[in-house]
């Protein structure tokens, strides 16, 4: 048998994978904590879409707050990532390459110092106004429309569900697969809420707003499209 045939036959039967890749060589493994108010809305709706992504590079962790107060969300954040610093220095666990928190803007001050204090951490505010149900609002339809009260998405969010033959919004309920034929709209929305406020803001009457506390407001959509950027990795 030839060099070549003999080569060729050693050779079948591998993948690509095997021909493009050392065998020493792993892809980078991503480590992230998203934190989020409670253990119902957003704790569910995470950890559905982590589910469903199916991540091998990227080990994504949600861990259920305490409360709704956005800075309990914020510090309870701060202590998780404490613990994972002095864990990483005794060499037991790997370190969070991001840190997440998950909260509503429906309490100004509380929100408002939360921002501040998730900044001076070092972690990333997901923050929704006036709650997160605004989120899962955006993915039947855009509005610019200020909210006074959660309650308010809510009654427009029951409206959206109807037409889905879904009756009333439940908070216990898998939202993520409810609404994920809707996810790119939902993106799209957002993308263009948040264009919009830019805009505002460079307006003269606008300048001094702080764009994170626009009403309505989100920032899901970048957490979404972050951990969706992930997938493709693989």
């Amino acid at each position: 048998m030839s060099k070549k045939r003999a080569r060729n036959s050693r050779n079948r039967g591998k993948s690509k994978a095997q021909f493009g890749r050392s065998p020493n060589v792993e892809l980078a493994k991503q480590y992230i904590l998203i934190v989020v108010e409670g253990e119902e809305t957003e704790y569910n709706y995470f950890k559905s879409f982590k589910t469903s992504l199916k991540l091998k590079t990227t080990t994504v962790e949600v861990v259920p707050g305490k409360g709704g107060d956005p800075l309990v969300i914020v510090e309870t954040a701060n202590k998780w990532r404490l613990r994972n610093k002095q864990q990483k220095q005794k060499g037991r666990e790997v370190t969070y390459d991001k840190i997440y928190c998950v909260f509503d803007g429906d309490k100004p001050t509380e929100y408002k110092k939360a921002l501040e204090q998730a900044k001076s951490y070092g972690i990333i505010a997901i923050p929704s106004i006036p709650c997160f149900e605004f989120w899962f609002l955006l993915h039947y339809k855009y509005t610019a429309k200020s909210f006074d009260k959660c309650k308010d998405v809510i009654y427009q969010l029951n409206s959206e569900l109807k037409k889905d033959g879904i009756k009333d919004y439940n908070k216990a309920r898998d939202m993520y697969s409810v609404l994920e034929p809707r996810l790119d709209q939902a993106i799209a929305n957002a993308q263009r809420l948040e264009k919009y406020h830019l805009e505002e803001q460079q307006t003269e009457q606008q300048q001094t707003q702080n764009i994170d506390c626009a009403n309505p407001s989100t920032k899901v959509h970048q957490l979404v499209k972050y951990l969706q950027d992930q997938k493709a990795l693989i």
